[in-house]
């Protein structure tokens, strides 16, 4: 399995990298690609504004020169006439001021009302004509994207690829509070993201990620950008987004999808921080389910969305002989790796129809058709009961038909790639917990789970990160500069310190080292970096313990003492006293 980074931390300032390729700075290009919608509507509608400029003017200065009555026999103003053209020309009709007209001036009048009502017809068709061509209104969305992007304050990711991965990370990230913009070359994707109940307004337009105005129009220049994520299912647009990146920001980190191995190669040439491949993963894991079954149990709970069930352990799945049948690269991959790690492994086409699985162990249906897999696993089913199987879904379409069959393993790729890209965007040290997992032995990893599972349940846990310091714990830092504070007295539950909250201390970070799973009764110093997994209300007790004193004294002594800061100060003389007074009261001191 390929190196395992470590990578984002949340509202960090990006900080420049010595592999980037870029020798002159260059800005980020944020400009729209010529398609300004105010020069759009000025270039269309400059002939209907000519029009209407046209008839009012000569209007105007026609009814001017009209001969009055015999009793008003004076011609009408330039302004006045001016008056009487636009509530006439408007089609509003309001009478004849200031005096009544005469017959040259009404019929004057007349022509007016007809000739303005064609000039308008015709400029409002040239508006609505304007308001349905495609440039225009990509135009005005291009614009409203732009300032949405713009009005942006936080640290934010940009996601390019709203496929299924893509959907997945948008969630987990909406889960952490964290703002996202999407770029999508597929309209009916960003269509199918409005629909999609975000807490929040999200930034998305449907564009190729593949053009750097683009990209910048999406805040890669943006101060507040601080990763970008390349989840297209196209990889020379994965691979165009992280050359971009690297000769634009080489200071973001970037994690890319990629199915190919030359581009792959190619996009860690430019220094991608993390390009995953799910076909690879995927045959990493499965050696690693059957090499190391409670390592690939915990990783892939850990990995899971929060509240996913733990998995059930693969009880049959033994050395022997391997039959995969798939084509394109997945096949490639899945091969490789189980011959890496020394298995009997044969590698067939299916168009050469079904496969023979009667002496076989274990079989991957890995064709880009959902429906020949479902028939070759079928197939094998009948043929060998006692065959582990494997199938790969590509659609999203077909889970519920493979979810009743019941297959031993479904490969999607697509929730692979997400569930690894949110397990190393979460933070750094979640992610550093689950490699620390995937390279240990079995045995501390059975053993690791087993606690988990004991504190916290079967369901995937939530990940939260403590840093202990003056601004994030005001209060535990305080109790520490005079008094001990354990990593277990730090989980005690501040109303019964005899209650261990459903919290499991994971991380340990301590001047810049990791400590895994670090006992309960390890004394805690100021700058310390806790990861806890555990339940959503008991990792908030946590939370809340360490900015409040009289909860900090509680979990460390027992002592239940006032929450507001006057009556402690008052408690605390009232016990400086008590220490300081001698045994027998003042009558003893005289004696």
């Amino acid at each position: 399995m390929a190196n395992l980074l470590q990578l984002l931390r949340g509202g960090t300032p990006a900080r420049a990298r010595p592999d980037s390729l870029r020798r002159v700075r260059v800005d980020v290009p944020a400009e729209p690609p010529g398609t300004d919608a105010v020069f759009l509507i000025l270039r269309r509608v400059r002939t209907p504004l000519v029009v209407l400029v046209s008839v009012f003017a000569v209007m105007t200065f026609g009814l001017s020169l009209m001969p009055g009555t015999e009793e008003n026999p004076d011609r009408l103003s330039v302004f006045d006439s001016f008056y009487v053209i636009s509530y006439t020309g408007l089609t509003i009709g309001y009478g004849e001021v200031p005096h009544a007209f005469s017959y040259p001036q009404r019929i004057w009048v007349t022509l007016t009302i007809y000739a303005s009502v064609v000039a308008w017809s015709y400029s409002i068709g040239a508006l609505l004509s304007l308001a349905q061509e495609q440039t225009f209104r990509r135009a005005l969305a291009l614009n409203r994207f732009t300032r949405k992007v713009r009005a942006i304050q936080e640290p934010f990711v940009l996601v390019v690829g709203y496929g299924q991965a893509g959907e997945a990370v948008c969630r987990a990230l909406e889960d952490q509070g964290r703002n996202f913009v999407v770029l999508d070359s597929h309209p009916e994707r960003i269509e199918h993201l409005a629909l999609d109940n975000y807490t929040t307004d999200v930034p998305a337009m449907a564009a190729s990620g593949r053009d750097p105005r683009i990209l910048g129009m999406a805040g890669l220049g943006h101060p507040n950008c601080e990763a970008v994520l390349a989840l297209t299912d196209n990889d020379e647009t994965n691979l165009s987004v992280v050359m971009t990146v690297n000769l634009l920001r080489p200071e973001l980190m970037v994690i890319a999808r990629c199915s190919d191995r030359e581009h792959a190669q190619q996009m860690h040439d430019f220094a991608a921080d993390v390009v995953i491949n799910p076909f690879d993963r995927y045959g990493a894991y499965l050696v690693m389910a059957l090499r190391r079954p409670s390592g690939f149990r915990l990783a892939s709970w850990l990995m899971s969305p929060r509240g996913s069930e733990l998995p059930h352990k693969l009880e049959h799945l033994t050395d022997g002989h391997w039959v995969v049948s798939a084509d394109g690269t997945f096949g490639f991959e899945v091969t490789r790796d189980l011959e890496s790690a020394g298995l009997d492994v044969v590698l067939v086409d299916p168009a050469d129809g079904r496969p023979d699985v009667s002496d076989a162990v274990g079989f991957i249906a890995g064709a880009e058709s959902d429906i020949v897999n479902m028939a070759m696993a079928a197939h094998a089913r009948i043929e060998n009961d006692n065959l582990f199987i494997a199938v790969r879904q590509n659609s999203a379409v077909n889970h519920a038909p493979l979810r009743a069959f019941d297959a031993d393993s479904v490969f999607v790729p697509t929730e692979l790639l997400a569930r690894e890209a949110v397990a190393r965007i979460t933070s750094p040290n979640y992610w550093s917990f689950i490699d620390h997992v995937l390279h240990e032995d079995d045995d501390w990893d059975a053993q690791v789970m087993d606690e988990i599972v004991a504190v916290v349940g079967d369901a995937t846990p939530v990940s939260t990160r403590v840093e202990v310091d003056q601004r994030s714990a005001p209060a535990a830092v305080r109790w520490m500069r005079t008094q001990e504070l354990t990593l277990g007295d730090l989980l005690r539950d501040p109303d019964d310190r005899t209650v261990r909250l459903a919290v499991y201390p994971a991380v340990l970070v301590r001047e810049g080292r990791r400590m895994f799973t670090p006992d309960l009764d390890k004394p805690l110093a100021e700058g310390d970096t806790l990861l806890l997994l555990g339940k959503e209300q008991d990792l908030a007790l946590v939370r809340s313990t360490v900015f409040h004193d009289a909860a900090v004294e509680y979990v460390a002594t027992g002592r239940e003492v006032a929450t507001a800061w006057v009556f402690r100060v008052w408690q605390k003389r009232v016990a400086r006293r008590a220490r300081k007074r001698p045994p027998g009261g003042r009558g003893s001191v005289a004696a």
